[in-house]
């Protein structure tokens, strides 16, 4: 009983301890020191350095004769008088650029030459004749620009003004299959338009038709007909489908800037379907006729793919195999698990596609032969009986024979 008490009067000294403890603690604000401002002169004008927070893959320098200030590009300005003051200072929404003890200027739409020159010009005349002044562009604005029309995710997307087209049609999810590339319309906040071809960019790598924008800019991708402009391709390809051309656009230029082609595509069988006169024609198309094999609208392309060898008849494994040069009609029956009890490799026929027969195990395979290997001639006249099966039945014959005479 006494040690019972000892241990309650135990729990109540922890809980009272623990309640003095936090008592001291609860609710209490841990402030950071603040250090008094230091006095300054008039002239004086305070630190305002910002670290560098974004980067920007850039394809070249920025070049300060073409490059448009506008709101959100970051700036670093320096001031040497009796002291050296350097600002980090960024242009307004409304592209006013505060510069502090100086004043406010606008430099919104300057080129970025001219508007270094204005504002040193600007804190000189304002506040620091004699100073020296230097400034610098040290970020670049980000800013919302709209696309519509055919493309699969239409809307505003994130650009700065060195993001080009490709870059924001990336963004949109890439262009919608029946969308006219060659004929992309710019409306330019300055109120100029623009029709661009894309395809040219793609063919052959024209910045001209890969632009880069400004605030205001908008961008549509027209659709197109697909009964007067659409062409279908198919086979061993990735993206199959129907597809907008260009007029005159060949099938060369078609397949550089539209097809992903298979491991299995054979470039030697690629079939066009065209409708002529009401009749389907079947155009085959070798490649040293790509680039002068002009599409036409309704046209059907078929990428077939490469033709394998197939091993068929009396072999362990008989269907379809990959097409290796150099490889024999013995390679092939020994890829196939060999011939069965039944099969006889060394009269194997091996058809060629023009029409040709050759027979053997050492016939050089072509692509897309077919090998069958025939049954050998015990197997025709006797299926699978053994040879005691086979004496026991002639024996049981003659027996017959014997006692019916």
């Amino acid at each position: 009983m006494r040690n019972f008490k000892n241990i309650i009067y135990l729990h109540i000294l922890i809980v009272l301890s623990l309640n003095i403890v936090f008592a001291q603690t609860f609710g209490k604000r841990f402030i950071q020191p603040v250090t008094p401002p230091t006095k300054t002169s008039p002239q004086q004008i305070p630190q305002m350095a910002e670290p560098f927070e974004e980067y920007f893959a850039l394809e070249e320098v920025v070049d300060p004769a073409t490059y448009t200030v506008g709101p959100g590009d970051k700036f670093g300005l320096n001031i040497l008088t009796s002291e050296n003051v350097t600002l980090s200072i960024t242009v307004s929404p409304t592209g006013d650029l505060l510069i502090p003890s100086v004043g406010v200027v606008n430099i919104n739409g300057k080129i970025l030459i001219g508007a270094i020159t204005y504002v040193k010009d600007f804190v000189k005349s304002q506040a620091y004749p004699n100073a020296k002044v230097d400034m610098t562009l040290l970020n670049i604005r980000q800013f919302q620009i709209q696309i519509s029309g055919a493309v699969n995710k239409p809307g505003f997307y994130v650009a700065t003004p060195l993001t080009r087209f490709h870059e924001i049609v990336e963004q949109a999810e890439g262009f919608h299959q029946f969308a006219q590339e060659y004929n992309i319309k710019i409306s330019r906040a300055n109120g100029d338009n623009a029709v661009i071809n894309y395809l040219d960019f793609l063919r052959n790598g024209s910045l001209a038709s890969d632009p880069t924008f400004l605030e205001g800019d908008k961008i549509f991708v027209p659709f197109g007909d697909v009964e007067k402009e659409g062409v279908v391709i198919r086979g061993s390809i990735s993206g199959r489908g129907y597809d907008i051309i260009q007029k005159g656009e060949t099938l060369g230029d078609f397949l550089q800037r539209r097809t992903r082609f298979s491991e299995e595509a054979d470039l030697e069988s690629v079939t066009i379907t065209r409708i002529v006169s009401g009749e389907e024609k079947f155009l085959t198309i070798f490649p040293k006729d790509f680039k002068t094999t002009v599409l036409q609208p309704g046209d059907a392309i078929d990428i077939l793919s490469e033709r394998g060898v197939s091993v068929n008849g009396f072999v362990q494994a008989p269907g379809g195999y990959t097409f290796f040069p150099g490889y024999t009609s013995s390679d092939y029956i020994n890829l196939a698990g060999g011939n069965t009890i039944e099969g006889n490799p060394d009269k194997a026929i091996i058809r060629h596609l023009d029409g040709a027969i050759e027979k053997g195990q050492s016939v050089l395979i072509r692509r897309g032969d077919v090998v069958v290997v025939p049954r050998t001639n015990k197997s025709v006249l006797f299926g699978d009986s053994s040879l005691l099966q086979i004496m026991s039945a002639v024996a049981t014959i003659v027996l017959t024979f014997l006692a019916a005479t």
